[in-house]
């Protein structure tokens, strides 16, 4: 019998070996999570069952439960989905207060919940992060968001679509595979600072 997982935001699964990284749940919507891996800043995506499946390969544990919807402010939701849309997009805090016009601790202030006078800049800032100002205010999407896609990225996408989840997954494992281990060769060849070629 298939155990069934209930996902939340914020919860972080951690995988019983210890050479697997952990992942934490940042949004959800339809039926897809947004997760981080490790505490890498990138935001990868996975259908419900793939995540699911992930977790019985790995033999996963829940470390972190999901905070209860009640204790989360409108707020710090709104927050929540500022940071998110920018990291998706690429933004660092300074890009994004400069594209809205406002300073970076205002978009530091958003991102921690404390909303000020974002509804002023909703317009622009849902503009600068390319949805729908209710995808802000809801986190619902209520028309489809174009992705540009280079025609390497699209021709992968459609063939990784037509995967069966379990496939999927092992594709996703053998890629993040591949950048952790160029992300450890970049780091042995990077240049040492002083400090430590003096240790």
């Amino acid at each position: 019998m298939t155990e069934t997982f209930r996902f939340g935001v914020g919860q972080i699964w951690s995988p019983v070996d210890a050479a697997e990284t952990f992942r934490e749940i940042v949004t959800i919507q339809a039926e897809v999570l947004h997760f981080r891996v490790g505490n890498h800043q990138e935001i990868m995506t996975a259908t419900e069952v793939t995540f699911g499946a992930w977790i019985r390969q790995t033999n996963a544990v829940l470390k972190k439960e999901a905070a209860p919807p009640a204790t989360l402010s409108p707020g710090l939701e709104l927050g929540r989905r500022i940071r998110l849309l920018r990291e998706m997009v690429g933004f660092s805090q300074q890009q994004l207060a400069d594209k809205v016009g406002i300073s970076r601790s205002a978009v530091a202030f958003w991102e921690t919940g404390r909303s000020g006078h974002v509804g002023k800049h909703l317009g622009t800032l849902a503009k600068v992060l390319g949805v729908e100002p209710e995808v802000l205010l809801t986190g619902m999407a209520y028309k489809a968001i174009q992705a540009t896609l280079t025609p390497d990225e699209h021709t992968f996408l459609n063939l990784y679509r037509q995967l069966d989840p379990l496939i999927k997954l092992q594709a996703q494992k053998w890629i993040e595979r591949r950048v952790r281990q160029k992300d450890e060769a970049m780091a042995s060849i990077a240049p040492k600072s002083p400090k430590e070629k003096a240790g």
